[in-house]
């Protein structure tokens, strides 16, 4: 379920009204655009500035004195359908069409340690391995990586994960899990083994570590 679903239905509303007028809407405007009171609409505002969908800003008027609209912020209108998915799949394809399976490869494997980059010096603080596959688990779980967070006794040097975040991607183009090997390997300075894989048939993402 979407975070937009999870929004009330005026509220909806509202953001799809700013949404068509990106220059943003007066309270009185708002009121008029969605058939409610004006203190109606400063309720459900309140409650949208809070969740940082909408942002408020003060603009000048003929009268001289400066009025308050209302307009979508960047999380607000990402609340709205994107077709990242496709984009992203058509342009592996393409790539792969044009330089071959072992050049996206390389590709994806040059993204995964260039965003390793962002967060290396979080893993370099840690002293020991353990304490940086725990590191890791933390940094993958806030790109969206459902990881087991506690410490796993039987295999500390692994790395688990209920889900894949590029799970769509991955299913027509099993070269993408490259990004995500490279981007631990990167982190950790080590090697890893992908000894589970969802899109081929796993329970889980299963990534194993090893120094040296």
């Amino acid at each position: 379920m979407s975070a937009f679903s999870n929004i009330g239905v005026r509220q909806q509303l509202l953001l799809k009204a700013l949404l068509q007028n990106r220059q943003g809407l007066s309270m009185d405007q708002l009121s008029q655009e969605l058939s409610i009171s004006r203190n109606a609409v400063n309720q459900h505002l309140a409650s949208l500035e809070k969740q940082q969908y909408v942002e408020s800003v003060l603009q000048s008027s003929t009268g001289g004195r400066p009025g308050r609209v209302y307009k979508l912020s960047p999380a607000g209108s990402e609340l709205f359908p994107r077709h990242y998915s496709l984009f992203s799949r058509l342009l592996l394809r393409l790539v792969q069409q044009k330089l071959g399976e072992e050049s996206l490869r390389e590709c994806l494997a040059d993204l995964g340690e260039q965003l390793s980059q962002e967060y290396k010096h979080r893993v370099q603080k840690q002293g020991t391995l353990g304490a940086q596959i725990d590191e890791v688990k933390l940094i993958l779980y806030t790109l969206g990586y459902e990881t087991d967070l506690e410490q796993n006794q039987a295999n500390p040097l692994e790395i688990v994960a209920s889900n894949c975040v590029f799970h769509a991607l991955a299913k027509d183009c099993k070269e993408v899990c490259e990004l995500d090997l490279s981007l631990i390997s990167s982190l950790l300075d080590a090697r890893v083994e992908h000894k589970e894989c969802m899109v081929r048939g796993g329970h889980c993402c299963r990534f194993g570590i090893s120094k040296g």
